[in-house]
């Protein structure tokens, strides 16, 4: 029997690349020893429900088509492998768990798709239901941007800081998501993304006040790396995805003139006719590609900005993001709405000279 060069070759890279992953485990396998850590039994949580709660105010996969460069591992320590900084794909979090954490925990919500952040039902349903694509956030320039929305309701802090603009302090308040809302002829405005609801000592209803919420929007194929991943994650997670065609990464542009923009100009107008205030959770990569506002006293302002970033936290000896609150903007509605509509218009000159019917 005769083999060719290039068989010989291919079968020593396959050969290298097993060896490599083996190095990888046993590294992981013996730093674990040296630290003492015992493996815990793992209980089963359910995810708690927030809404209509009173609280007191200060609450199998498929497989992806083959590309021109075969995703590869590179050996790696366990101390530069828990380091997003080292990681070459785009993955931030996958249902809720950084895509290095193999714990029992991580790779149960894996298993059934679920969602750590309270939403509407265990599972995941971003992009679709049955298929969900479980990516919470991802990496861009070395930091997590959020991508999925319901990332934003972490241990419900966003409501929390709402009702702190929106009441006094003491005040008791209640909760609802996706409150439909329509203008003056039925037409539907879209659904507020949770609406805060105060009452007095009778349980009356004494005020109320609206909680957007704003991700990221996403360009290139996340699903394929997401789908990758997810075939065998205690491997794949050190994939090299940087030399694929459409690598995804946040796109701030949409997410601002598709998503930000509008619900500004149609339930923001409404809100702001009826003298109710507004607060609007947003990552801080985002806000910062904003138009720079004009900023007012908190007493005087009728829109809060209410900006978080994920931090990354040693939890039980594995790393994972924590939702972090680093500032909060108050401005007015009118020239907040200025700001983000404004536009800079180019020369006519430089326009038509692209339309050869007009240059003549």
């Amino acid at each position: 029997m005769f083999f060719n060069k290039e068989f010989l070759g291919f079968f020593g890279s396959m050969t290298e690349t097993k060896k490599q992953k083996r190095d990888i485990l046993t590294t992981l396998v013996a730093e674990v020893a040296d630290t003492g850590i015992e493996t815990l039994p793992v209980t089963g949580l359910g995810v708690e429900t927030h809404v209509d709660q009173i609280q007191q105010s200060p609450e199998p996969v498929k497989n992806i088509p083959a590309h021109d460069a075969t995703p590869h591992f590179q050996s790696t320590t366990l101390q530069t492998v828990q380091s997003m900084n080292m990681l070459k794909h785009p993955l931030g979090e996958v249902f809720g768990f950084t895509t290095t954490d193999q714990s029992p925990k991580a790779q149960r919500y894996r298993s059934h798709r679920h969602c750590p952040f309270n939403n509407k039902v265990p599972n995941c349903t971003n992009d679709q239901s049955k298929n969900p694509l479980g990516v919470c956030s991802v990496l861009y320039n070395n930091k997590p941007v959020i991508t999925c929305p319901v990332r934003f309701r972490e241990d419900w802090m966003i409501t929390d800081d709402a009702a702190s603009f929106f009441f006094e302090e003491g005040v008791r308040w209640s909760s609802l998501t996706e409150v439909h809302l329509n203008d003056a002829g039925g037409t539907s405005a879209g659904n507020i993304d949770v609406m805060l609801v105060a009452y007095d000592e009778r349980g009356k209803m004494i005020d109320f006040g609206a909680l957007e919420v704003h991700a990221a929007s996403i360009t290139g194929n996340l699903r394929e790396p997401f789908e990758y991943y997810m075939q065998d994650s205690s491997s794949n997670f050190l994939m090299d995805w940087s030399a694929q065609p459409n690598y995804p990464q946040p796109d701030f542009l949409s997410a601002a003139r598709n998503s930000l923009v509008p619900q500004l100009l149609f339930k923001g107008r409404i809100l702001h006719s009826w003298n109710k205030k507004m607060a609007v959770a947003i990552n801080q990569s985002l806000f910062e590609t904003l138009p720079s506002f004009s900023r007012v006293k908190k007493e005087e302002a009728d829109i809060a900005w209410l900006i978080y970033d994920l931090e990354l936290v040693n939890d039980g000896g594995k790393e994972r993001y924590q939702l972090k609150k680093t500032d909060v903007v108050y401005t007015q509605f009118q020239p907040t709405l200025s700001a983000l509509t404004a536009i800079a218009p180019g020369n006519v000159g430089d326009f038509v000279r692209f339309i050869p019917e007009l240059a003549g």
